[in-house]
């Protein structure tokens, strides 16, 4: 009897070891907050700063692809109010500079709302545009150069803890990101086949009403945003228990 129950303590020691050893350890760069901690929203933004550095340049231990310049190469499409565009091979630069203004942290349930702000985003890549706005007709497809200044991000980011093989991880399910500007600029290359003449006089028109030019291209500035903060917030915590990002 008790060389069976020493072999079952030696059983358990062993799976034991076995489990903490698959975990990796924190790296240096991720600081934890302590669920104790009396302030745990301004923890969190003070970490997020921490990692605006590691998180431009991409982290390839974690297959985390650069945040700036972003790459978005998969095509966007939207459709608006008589106006279909769709976007490929998108580069996106300014990201990393960004500042967070307020979040409210609930830890327990992973709910987290907050407001991201950027002084100023480049987007550079193709475009196929046909329909119209204001009265203007607008047809082309070619490159196209977009700058918004003052970008203004209200996220809600939902997800929960779940049990894998006895360790409890972080999921993120759900993402809404609504995105605002101060203002802004874009060149639509290519319109009407090439007409030079006719592009100029468009992108005139556009810029002098770009507000609400750019109300029909939101929707695929924030499916962008959307996607890169899920992905990224999803492959930093697949790695780490719930109690290695929040311990006591």
């Amino acid at each position: 009897m008790a060389n069976s129950s020493y072999a079952t303590i030696i059983i358990m020691v062993l799976c034991v070891n076995n489990v903490f050893s698959k975990l990796k350890p924190i790296p240096d760069y991720l600081h934890i907050c302590r669920r104790s901690n009396p302030d745990i929203p301004k923890c969190i933004i003070e970490s997020a700063y921490s990692l605006r550095s590691k998180l431009a340049e991409g982290i390839p231990e974690f297959d985390v692809a650069p945040m700036d310049p972003m790459l978005i190469n998969t095509l966007i499409p939207t459709n608006g109010n008589g106006l279909k565009i769709e976007t490929t091979n998108l580069l996106v630069t300014g990201t990393s500079n960004f500042t967070i203004t307020h979040l409210i942290a609930d830890i327990d349930k992973q709910k987290y709302n907050f407001q991201v702000r950027f002084p100023h985003m480049h987007v550079m890549g193709n475009y196929s545009i046909d329909g119209q706005i204001a009265r203007m007709v607008i047809k082309g497809r070619g490159d196209f150069d977009l700058d918004i200044y003052g970008v203004k991000c209200n996220v809600s980011l939902l997800g929960n803890v779940i049990d894998i093989d006895g360790l409890n991880y972080i999921r993120f399910h759900h993402i809404s990101l609504r995105i605002a500007i101060n203002r802004g600029s874009i060149e639509l290359r290519n319109l009407f086949g090439g007409d030079k003449n006719l592009g100029e006089v468009l992108n005139l028109a556009i810029n002098a009403n770009f507000v609400m030019f750019f109300m029909e291209l939101r929707p695929i500035i924030q499916k962008v945003l959307e996607e890169f903060v899920l992905d990224t917030v999803e492959k930093l915590t697949q790695h780490f228990t719930y109690e290695q990002l929040f311990p006591d």
